[in-house]
Parts: structure tokens; C-alpha cells; sequence
């Protein structure tokens, strides 16, 4: 299940008034679970080859109730080395452990990643009123 961010969700409402140059492009995944809406960053993002934080193949709006009301990040991977992948997130930063996080999930079930695996990640963050 993802989340949505405090932080993402206040950086995106500063972004849309023009106070924020940030978007939320990179996706990042990580051998930790358990985050939610405070946090600010994954609980063990990847260093490893092929599994670092990255620009998403494709960063674009689409349709979940109204036309462009959710943003879509999908990023494939391919692991340089074994890893175990259980959770994901979308950042408006390039680098590991910085920037705001728009949203975190769990991966269910989890990745064991061979040398030469690959893993696509879809997240989707839907924007809509409460």
C-alpha cells in the first residue's frame, strides 16, 4: 500500500503557487518497510549498482477519476548485484536521502533481486480532495 507525504504534499502546493522549482521525477527504492505519511525519506533506501535513485522513465499525469488528476512515476530497474527490494518511493531530488518524499509504499510481495534482475516500479499519486 503507498502513502502519501506531508512534506511531498506541502512541497507540491508550494510548486503549484510557484514557491517550489522542484518536481517530483526520481524514483528511488529500498530494503526498509514500515514508512508512512511524516516520514521524509525511505527507512534504507538502495546504494546498490543498478538500484540507486534515478530520474523516472517516465514522470507524467494521467486519469484516475478526473482527466490529470494523478501523478505516474514509472522506473525499471535492473540490479548490479543481489538485493532485496521491499519498498519504493517518489522524491523531487536526485540524491540519496535528500530532497521531499510525495509518497512511500511497501512492495507486497518483496523483490529478491539477482545480478541482472530487473524490477518496474509504477506510482501512482492521485491529487484530490479530501
Amino acid at each position: 500500500m503507498t502513502v502519501p507525504c506531508n512534506t511531498g504534499f506541502s512541497e507540491l502546493a508550494k510548486f503549484g503557487a510557484g514557491e517550489a522549482a522542484d518536481v517530483f521525477k526520481y524514483t528511488a527504492v529500498g530494503k526498509g518497510t514500515g514508512q508512512g505519511a511524516a516520514n521524509t525519506k525511505l527507512s534504507s533506501e538502495c546504494d546498490e549498482t543498478g538500484m540507486t535513485r534515478v530520474a523516472s522513465d517516465t514522470t507524467q499525469t494521467v486519469k484516475t477519476t478526473v482527466d490529470n488528476d494523478t501523478i505516474q512515476n514509472i522506473e525499471k530497474f535492473t540490479a548490479g548485484e543481489a538485493v532485496h527490494v521491499k519498498e519504493a518511493g517518489v522524491f523531487n531530488n536526485a540524491t540519496i536521502d535528500l530532497g521531499d518524499m510525495l509518497q512511500v509504499g511497501d512492495l507486497s510481495p518483496s523483490a529478491d533481486m539477482a545480478k541482472d534482475d530487473t524490477l518496474t516500479i509504477t506510482q501512482n499519486t492521485q491529487l484530490k480532495a479530501a
